[in-house]
């Protein structure tokens, strides 16, 4: 995600040059046979999914605004959204994850300066990623996989499916944003990521044949998104039957998103309170209220490292919150308590408009509530556990599920 993804060492999706929209329509996909399960997603269906991310992004994923400026560019040029479950596959199809990559850093005047005496061919590399690997593997696409669940990740995977005129799936490969590329549901089921197709914005298209240890994917495609500023990427070409084994992928993430953003829409129509009802949707628990006192942020190897604090109101006046974050929130504490860790969500939601807070946009004294759910019960395992738990990202912490830990 980092659009899916921040998976690769901070990068989040390009906030500019991958939300470039060109006024296109999916006519040249012809030789894809229509899936007769697909839904047609809605203008307000797509809005509440969303909203819904935000939530599930734990504040990674990519911002919201521009997610919302993607979606409505592609609704404006007419291009039709559409959704599938896993199930809906035949054995034989192929899926693929595509995403974008770019630094949360700013870059140095040197770089830039190299970067804007090249020539922009490709305005969406995302795209030219997935149809790079369409090409090396001599078959088109049955559909998207989501890569995360966070806004302009989810966007982005929408937006590639409706412009090469073929379904979003229902799953992603995590039930929210991630840091790194090891958290990624296919990687965890054994399945090679592999081949994967990279291409950026200056017209290189590369394909990632064969890795010497699955760890590599991580370094060598955020080498190629560090020199290029943006680079888009399509990993996982999964058949259907691989799809469709439990613990392959997150399923239903997409209909879960758009459950929270249609509670949220609900609730502000009838004048509740559209954070419980969020609550509610995603099964989730209220960790905190309060108003944002601080935060540090800090570049190191292209991810946004760094913490948010909350002074409590209401019922937690008096206590305090701080939440840890590499690019998304991983370890939470309330005065000092650990109450929930990666791999469980944790997201922090803007009261005045319950949309989630995208890190590292942050106002102090900004009025907000933090929310917690429970992770997909594949990231429990030990296989899971092992790439993504507070260990695993350096800390002297084991992880205790977060109905436990609030029990």
């Amino acid at each position: 995600m980092t659009s899916r993804r921040q998976f690769l060492g901070g990068l989040a999706v390009a906030t500019g040059a991958l939300a470039a929209c060109r006024e296109v329509s999916p006519s040249a996909n012809g030789d894809r046979a229509p899936n007769s399960d697909a839904v047609t997603l809605t203008e307000t269906d797509l809005e509440d999914a969303l909203v819904g991310s935000s939530y599930l992004g734990t504040g990674g994923g990519g911002s919201l605004a521009r997610a919302r400026e993607l979606i409505a560019k592609d609704l404006a040029a007419g291009l039709t959204f559409s959704m599938i479950p896993v199930t809906a596959l035949s054995d034989t199809d192929r899926v693929a994850c595509p995403y974008g990559l770019a630094s949360l850093a700013d870059t140095s005047a040197d770089m830039q300066a190299r970067l804007d005496a090249l020539e922009n061919p490709v305005e969406e590399p995302v795209q030219a990623a997935f149809e790079t690997l369409e090409k090396h593997i001599s078959q088109k696409f049955a559909g998207v996989i989501m890569g995360e669940i966070g806004p302009l990740s989810l966007a982005e995977g929408l937006s590639i499916a409706a412009r090469l005129g073929v379904p979003a799936l229902d799953a992603d490969t995590v039930g929210r944003a991630v840091p790194e590329i090891n958290q990624h549901s296919v990687k965890v089921a054994g399945i090679p990521l592999t081949p994967i197709g990279a291409a950026t914005p200056f017209g290189d298209e590369l394909v990632v044949g064969k890795l010497g240890d699955p760890t590599r994917a991580e370094d060598i495609l955020r080498s190629i998104a560090v020199v290029s500023r943006v680079c888009g990427v399509t990993d996982s070409p999964i058949t259907g039957a691989q799809a469709k084994q439990p613990g392959t992928l997150v399923t239903d993430s997409l209909t879960l998103a758009r459950s929270i953003g249609k509670a949220v829409r609900d609730a502000k129509a009838a004048g509740s309170d559209s954070i419980e009802a969020a609550r509610a949707a995603g099964d989730g628990y209220l960790l905190f209220t309060g108003t944002v006192s601080d935060f540090d942020w800090r570049d190191e190897d292209g991810f946004l490292v760094g913490e948010v604090s909350i002074s409590g109101t209401g019922d937690f006046a008096g206590q305090s919150f701080v939440s840890d974050v590499k690019n998304e929130h991983l370890v939470a504490r309330r005065d000092g308590a650990v109450v929930a860790s990666c791999p469980d969500l944790v997201s922090i939601v803007d009261l005045a408009t319950a949309d989630g807070v995208n890190n590292p946009d942050y106002e102090r004294g900004q009025e907000v509530a933090v929310l917690g759910f429970r992770c997909d019960p594949l990231w429990r395992s030990e296989a899971g556990l092992a790439v993504f738990s507070p260990r695993y990202f350096g800390y002297d912490l084991d992880y205790v599920p977060i109905e436990e830990l609030l029990a």
